[in-house]
């Protein structure tokens, strides 16, 4: 089958999962940030964010998963990603409401898991 895009090629079975698990969750992640419900509005003006925020980050959310799974722009898609990441990860930190750090964190490691591959 010939694509316009070559997807991730020449991985792992393992490369091969994680990306595409850490690229899923980031489409999790956007479809759950632009959806807009209020309580999610609320969560980004509690972290310091205009309530249209949302929509920024699920935008980065997707554009991350292209990257991620597009061969050759790995690494920016991780990149990306894990500036994303840090950024929830710092203004979670910065509000000291440590019982949302789970989510980030566990985005933060799966990124760091697919970027440890030798292929991108």
């Amino acid at each position: 089958m010939n694509l316009p895009i070559r997807l991730f090629t020449g991985a792992t079975l393992l490369e091969y999962v994680l990306v595409w698990l850490t690229a899923a969750a980031f489409l999790i992640g956007a479809v759950l940030n632009a959806s807009g419900h209020p309580q999610i509005r609320a969560s980004f003006v509690r972290l310091g964010f205009p309530f249209w925020w949302c929509w920024v980050t699920s935008a980065l959310e997707v554009v991350t998963a292209l990257l991620l799974i597009t061969a050759g722009t790995r690494y920016i898609g991780v990149g990306l990603g894990i500036l994303i990441m840090l950024t929830a990860i710092a203004s979670i930190v910065r509000i000291r409401n440590y019982r949302e750090l789970p989510p980030p964190m566990l985005f933060l490691l799966l990124l760091i898991a697919a970027g440890l591959g030798s292929h991108a």
